[in-house]
């Protein structure tokens, strides 16, 4: 049902040999309506060659002109000021009355400030030294955009590997890869290191994995207040591959795209976000925003829009792990298969005080497809949210797909919970509010009112195969077309 990406990366690409699994999955067909899915693996392998590079070079690249003064990077102020740096080194990188601590006086201590003039070879220079002086800060020229042409480290990056903590303030500048430069991403956090990144652009990069952003397992990418723009990955995260822990914080991801999964972000590892936008992205496969493999996702007040993908999730995608959504708006996504907002198999998905709206899907699940196969179980639990003018064709479930591929066996199965929610004004062929297909539907408090199925007799507020007996006498189910139930659903008339 789902096969394993492999990364294998040659001398041509990368000075270190990495082989990981990825395992991707994609539902690839319907099987008309008869409440079958077929869930069809998408596995991919290749090597950073002249194989690979001829597919990177037929994708169009961001391009934007370096910002530098004509003197190499040192304007006369910087001149002037070299003397007094040198000897603030001297002091331990203050200036006299510094304390060496954040900007506010009270916060964390970040070590020793290196300004870093509008030069690419400068800021090359002065990660490398950061990481061998045990980490530190580098404070980026203003509104400088810096061009990074040749590949600098290990795993085909345009800098030097994040090894120790290491603080980049962006002060409104730009990274991009320069227009005619063979592609890689701009960071490679590794075991170990830990990158902060604010008030930064990150535009233009290109990985296997990773378009911008590589957070290898054991290391650590806190990101606030970025924009990471127009980066692509040949094979999964097209903006960001996290595989260790990564925090988003007020940052917007549009226009990123992954041949594969995770346009924006593919995580198998620990990520957050809040107070974010995730928009614009596509995935080939699976997560047009979004691709979780047997990762944690924490999502609190964050507006997932306007992406798409050719297989699962055209918002959020998940196999196997645990993904949380609060306070979040998961809005305008499609997919070609199962979960236009998101696509869960044998995951755990929580969402509280969110919406899902105006999501479509292809096969199934407009709004949400929940998915249990290989007898293991995937549980979506739904509270105080909204499921609203979702839309699907293919089995149904305008609002929520419910479906276990393996009714038949022991083990797991697909549950749904929904408390002090709404699913409203969701249409498809069969069950345009809910179908559930072999699982467990359990209803209290929820309203499930004006959604609509086309088939005769289709269920337009549920549609179900197995009796839904868990519906407290709260639970409102009416004004659905072309009528409120098909199947047993306790509390349901008409």
């Amino acid at each position: 049902m789902s096969n394993f990406l492999r990364k294998n990366h040659d001398a041509a690409g990368e000075t270190t040999s990495r082989t990981r699994g990825r395992k991707l999955w994609l539902a690839s067909g319907v099987a008309g309506l008869t409440g079958v899915v077929s869930l069809a693996g998408v596995g991919f392998a290749t090597s950073a060659g002249a194989a690979g590079m001829d597919r990177l070079t037929d994708l169009k690249w961001s391009t934007a002109e370096q910002v530098a003064k004509d003197d190499g990077g040192y304007g006369r102020d910087e001149r002037e000021g070299r003397k007094e740096r040198d000897e603030r080194d001297e002091r331990g990188g203050q200036r006299p009355g510094e304390d060496g601590k954040a900007e506010d006086g009270k916060g964390e201590d970040w070590g020793r400030v290196q300004e870093v003039p509008c030069n690419p070879d400068r800021l090359i220079a002065a990660i490398t030294r950061a990481n061998a002086d045990n980490g530190g800060t580098l404070k980026l020229a203003r509104g400088c955009t810096y061009t990074l042409t040749v590949n600098n480290g290990p795993g085909g990056s345009g800098l030097p590997p994040i090894s120790q903590n290491i603080t980049i303030k962006g002060e409104d500048s730009t990274l991009v890869r320069a227009a005619n430069a063979a592609p890689f991403r701009f960071f490679d956090v590794v075991s170990g290191g830990h990158l902060r990144l604010s008030d930064l652009t990150l535009t233009g990069g290109n990985g296997l994995t990773g378009g911008a952003i590589l957070v290898e397992r054991g290391g650590t990418a806190e990101i606030a207040k970025s924009r990471l723009v127009n980066n692509d990955a040949l094979a999964a995260g097209g903006a960001i591959e996290n595989e260790g822990t990564t925090v988003l914080d007020h940052s917007v991801l549009t226009n990123n795209t992954a041949i594969l999964a995770g346009g924006a972000i593919n995580n198998t590892g620990l990520l957050k976000v809040s107070d974010s936008k995730i928009a614009g992205n596509a995935a080939g496969a699976a997560g047009g925003a979004i691709n979780n493999f047997t990762g944690t996702v924490v999502v609190h007040k964050t507006a997932i829009t306007g992406n798409r993908s050719v297989g699962a999730g055209g918002g959020i995608a998940s196999e196997g792990g645990i993904v949380n959504l609060d306070d979040t708006e998961v809005t305008d996504n499609t997919t070609g298969v199962t979960g236009g907002g998101i696509g869960v198999l044998n995951s755990q998905l929580t969402l509280r005080h969110s919406t899902v709206a105006r999501n479509a899907s292809v096969g199934g699940g407009g709004g949400i497809a929940n998915t249990s196969g290989l007898l293991l179980s995937s549980t979506v639990t739904i509270e105080d949210s909204k499921i609203a003018e979702n839309l699907t064709d293919g089995i149904g479930g305008g609002g929520i797909l419910n479906v276990d591929l393996t009714p038949a066996g022991p083990g797991g199965t697909a549950s749904l919970t929904v408390r002090n929610s709404e699913i409203v004004k969701n249409k498809a062929t069969l069950g345009g509010g809910i179908r559930n297909i072999n699982g467990t539907v359990a209803l209290t408090n929820a309203k499930i009112v004006n959604n609509t199925a086309l088939a005769p007799n289709g269920g337009g507020g549920i549609n179900t195969n197995t009796n839904i007996t868990a519906v407290d006498p709260t639970t409102v189910i009416v004004g659905n077309r072309p009528n409120n139930c098909t199947g047993t659903v306790t509390n349901c008339f008409g």
